[in-house]
């Protein structure tokens, strides 16, 4: 029900602010200022594709997870998004978030709010820098039969090269009928 209250204001108070800007300023120009967010987030969106997987393939160099990056660059393609959508507070947001300390701080932010809400475990992986060689590393290494250093994956399996073979077909699967 909020969500569908947001869905409707926000169109309703974006043609209110861009009606008032207009008497305050003039029409042209706050159509120009229009014009121009949607110029200067076009270019935005268009770099920043090559600049999200250049910093992607640094930090997977640097033997760290991207995930820092690609939560960055998702930002910076919100942002463009925002200002190539006509209205002053969605520029206003999007400007914003072109600021690299606000970005950061909000990714921050959003991947701490990712291991509360989405109940996301840290697992020693290829990445990881943790070496602990405690008691619980050695018996889920005893269990797994390796070293136990990736994500643990639960669910259901069916072995596939173990399915009984059908009585009726020939086993290697030629038609012996002439």
């Amino acid at each position: 029900m909020i969500g569908l209250l947001i869905l409707i204001a926000l169109p309703l108070i974006e043609i209110a602010v861009m009606i008032k800007v207009g008497q305050w300023i003039g029409f042209w120009p706050a159509f120009g200022l229009v014009v121009a967010t949607f110029i200067v987030g076009s270019l935005v969106l268009g770099r920043s594709g090559l600049t999200s997987a250049l910093r992607v393939r640094e930090a997977l160099e640097r033997g760290e997870p991207p995930v820092a990056a690609m939560v960055d660059s998702a930002l910076v393609v919100l942002a463009a998004i925002l200002l190539i959508t006509p209205g002053f507070i969605a520029d206003v947001v999007g400007m914003i978030l072109l600021i690299p300390p606000i970005r950061r701080m909000l990714a921050r932010v959003a991947l701490r709010n990712a291991f509360v809400v989405g109940d996301i475990r840290k697992q020693p992986g290829p990445f990881s820098e943790r070496k602990t060689g405690g008691a619980a590393d050695a018996d889920r290494s005893a269990n797994m039969g390796t070293d136990a250093t990736g994500p643990v994956i639960e669910g259901e399996f069916e072995r596939l090269d173990e399915r009984p073979v059908d009585q009726r077909r020939p086993a290697d699967g030629g038609d012996r009928r002439c």
